[in-house]
């Protein structure tokens, strides 16, 4: 009977967990059981509003409405009190809603693609956020962020930032930064102290040098230097032993420091567009198995 009443309760719950996990991209198959919805996938609908039969989602957990027409949030979005994760990239946004950053539920906000060229600083309100992805904007600059003391995730790809303000060490749960395709030339030395930084991706910028702050981050297990303007790496990038990935494609690199020999978790390097290249013997047989 107990081994029945197990079976029972593990089928029961099983089916419990695929209801939540199922998604919805059909308004109106949604509205046929409001209560089990939990993730709703409204892209690429032309939509220019948001429908107000959302609020029938009382358990909405994840909300997409990417690739469509919008330019604003209804307040009536603050009455889904289990929303964790908002898409709103591709619309027309000129910038974050104000009633987006009262939706203090939220641990994941993606505004991608839109078209706005600051942030307000009440985005210090989003406290639970864990990720947050604004690639492809207009941004210039960032407001003081250390308030989001739970981010892991901070993507800026493709913006037109020419400085990281030193209030972005002070997120020491950043285990990602994609700051590929902006304007930078250099990155504050406390960016040192994020010591749970993993990835990292300094892409399509304007570095002459690696910032001196890279090489002290000792957990860094992707460093993406690509398109760049470095003539050389300093002797401290071997002090990057977890590294696996090092991208340093495009740039006006003539060699590599005898050091990197040390980065005995590395498995992959790009190299290409770098002329003219010389690498001493040892150098070019520790690269030879890794090179993409």
């Amino acid at each position: 009977m107990k081994t029945i009443l197990t079976s029972l309760l593990f089928v029961s719950s099983f089916i419990a967990h695929a209801q939540k996990d199922k998604v919805y991209s059909s308004l109106e198959e949604a509205l046929q059981n409001p209560s089990e919805v939990y993730i709703l996938e409204l892209n690429n609908k032309k939509l220019s509003e948001i429908p107000e039969e959302i609020l029938r989602f009382s358990n909405l957990r994840s909300l997409e409405m990417a690739g469509n027409k919008l330019t604003s949030i209804p307040e009536m979005l603050l009455q889904l009190k289990n929303l964790k994760e908002l898409n709103l990239s591709n619309n027309r946004f000129n910038t974050i809603p104000e009633t987006v950053t009262r939706i203090v539920s939220l641990t994941e906000l993606d505004m991608s693609g839109n078209n706005f060229k600051f942030i307000p600083s009440t985005i210090t309100q989003l406290v639970n956020l864990e990720q947050l992805y604004l690639n492809n904007n207009k941004l210039s600059s960032l407001p003081d962020l250390s308030k989001l003391s739970k981010l892991s995730e901070l993507y800026l790809y493709g913006n037109l930032l020419s400085v990281i303000p030193e209030s972005i060490s002070k997120l020491f749960n950043l285990t990602e930064i994609g700051l590929g395709g902006n304007l930078l030339t250099s990155l504050p030395e406390s960016m040192s102290t994020l010591s749970k930084l993993k990835y990292l991706a300094l892409s399509y910028n304007r570095f002459t040098v690696v910032p001196p702050c890279v090489t002290k981050l000792s957990n860094l297990i992707v460093l993406d230097l690509n398109e760049n303007k470095l003539t050389s790496l300093p002797e401290s990038i071997g002090n990057l032993n977890k590294l696996e990935e090092l991208y340093l494609a495009s740039n006006k690199l003539t060699g590599l420091p005898e050091s990197i020999t040390t980065l005995n978790k590395l498995t992959r390097i790009n190299l290409d567009k770098n002329y003219p290249l010389k690498l001493s013997a040892s150098v070019k047989s520790f690269v030879a198995d890794k090179k993409i």
